[in-house]
């Protein structure tokens, strides 16, 4: 062992051996550093694998954190450029959100205008735009929209209430009413086709049947070569010809139609109740679409309830020519119209309770989102009733007159109370079915078609 240890001493001295333990010394020195680098490589792929899955998922949260280790490491390029495509992909993101309800359901111009804003806060000006164009031309299309519904409403309520319009023209007036209501008022090919037909049988006959001869004036010349005043009877004949008689003639049963010869009128006693539930009903109609949408954006905007609520509420006394009222007249005669409300129900579909909270009037803009709901429920319950009921009137009607006999309201009250009894119990079997798990959709879907069967309509409120 000394002999090698002085052969070692001696051999330092050599300089190819000092040499050889430098080049040694290197290597036995830069092992740490060479571990820490691979460490740092490591972390480095670990970043960028965890950016790349990140940005795979649009997470440009995750994108901007990993920027920042990256900058922390002292990776300065790589940090950058993850950043800018965090930004970028953010950028895309806001885009698209803005964009995306475009691209179902139906549009409106405040839809279109809110994307706007959206494109426009993105930094998308383009988009912005564009939009902004879209909606103010949709904006000019719904007050047309709406001008010409409007219109066809107070039509159609004229051929309602008109004294003049017959029977048969008010009941056609009245389902077509029902229908571009339930529609959204919206005008569809079909209420089109239908309003097509209801003017043309609205029209002044210029002519009538032998059952129904038109009568008119004329002034003919007389023997002796005067003019008089003579009233003449234009007469369709079965051929189709038509032909002018001075005199009134019995019309031969055999040429009259068959629904004016079989077919009753309403008595004239019951014309007064029947206008007064037609009015209710109609009016109920029109509420109906009012209360729905003010409950739908108090359900999907529930911190702005009291806003909502103020705003329907100055509709409503605009609407009725109260805008400008005292307050204490204001309240008490939105009572006023909930109490008579209230009193058309059928006796016995409503609750003591519902008829508290609905007896008090609309809620003030103090009043919470659930108080608000609650209202407005039971206002929408109400009001499918008072609809119903004009529809439980026609059909009583219709069928005495179909039998021939004049029509009056004996006996209504006995169907008014069916109703109530059938409707307590559809609400309650629909309930009982979802207490056991059943989707409330199906549920209803299934019993409504019993009662429609019973009653030949399915109940407002479920429609």
């Amino acid at each position: 062992m000394a002999t090698f240890s002085q052969q070692f001493l001696a051999n330092l001295g050599r300089p190819q051996m000092a040499e050889s333990l430098f080049g040694l010394g290197q290597a036995i020195g830069g092992v740490p550093g060479q571990i820490q680098e691979r460490n740092k490589q490591k972390e480095f792929n670990s970043l960028m694998q965890q950016a790349q899955g990140a940005q795979a998922n649009k997470d440009t949260v995750s994108m901007k954190l990993l920027s920042q280790q990256l900058a922390d490491k002292g990776y300065i390029n790589e940090a950058g450029q993850l950043m800018q495509s965090a930004i970028t992909l953010e950028q895309q993101n806001q885009r698209q959100e803005a964009v995306k309800g475009l691209f179902t359901g139906s549009q409106t111009s405040t839809s279109v205008m809110d994307a706007a804003q959206k494109a426009a806060n993105a930094g998308d000006l383009d988009t912005a735009l564009t939009l902004r164009t879209q909606a103010t031309e949709l904006g000019v299309q719904e007050k047309q929209d709406k001008a010409q519904a409007s219109s066809i409403m107070q039509e159609l309520q004229g051929y309602m209430t008109s004294r003049s319009t017959s029977k048969d023209v008010k009941l056609l007036a009245n389902q077509v009413y029902r229908g571009f209501i339930s529609g959204q008022m919206e005008i569809t090919p079909v209420i089109a086709d239908q309003l097509a037909i209801l003017r043309e049988r609205a029209k002044p006959k210029a002519t009538g049947s032998r059952a129904a001869p038109v009568k008119f004036e004329v002034l003919e010349r007389q023997p002796d070569g005067s003019m008089a005043k003579v009233t003449k009877f234009a007469i369709q004949q079965p051929d189709g010809s038509i032909t002018y008689e001075t005199g009134g003639l019995a019309p031969p049963k055999e040429f009259a139609p068959k629904d004016e010869v079989t077919r009753g009128d309403i008595a004239q006693s019951a014309r007064k109740q029947w206008q007064g539930i037609m009015e209710q009903s109609s009016k109920a109609s029109t509420s109906i679409i009012r209360t729905n949408d003010l409950i739908r954006r108090i359900q999907e905007e529930p911190g702005k309830s009291e806003g909502i609520i103020s705003e329907a509420r100055t509709v409503l006394l605009d609407t009725l020519g109260l805008r400008d009222a005292e307050e204490e007249n204001k309240t008490a005669t939105l009572r006023q119209i909930n109490e008579k409300i209230v009193s058309d129900l059928p006796p016995g579909v409503a609750s003591d309770r519902d008829i508290a909270i609905f007896s008090q009037g609309f809620p003030t803009g103090n009043a919470s989102s659930e108080e608000i709901l609650r209202y407005l429920e039971v206002e929408a319950r109400f009001l499918a009733i008072i609809q119903d009921k004009g529809i439980l009137a026609e059909q009583f009607l219709d069928k005495q007159m179909a039998g021939g006999q004049n029509a009056t309201f004996v006996g209504f009250l006995e169907r008014e109370q069916a109703y109530s009894s059938g409707l307590l119990m559809l609400e309650r079997l629909i309930q009982d079915e979802v207490n056991r798990g059943v989707d409330p959709v199906q549920a209803q879907r299934a019993l409504t078609q019993q009662f429609q069967k019973d009653f030949g309509f399915v109940p407002s409120f479920y429609r």
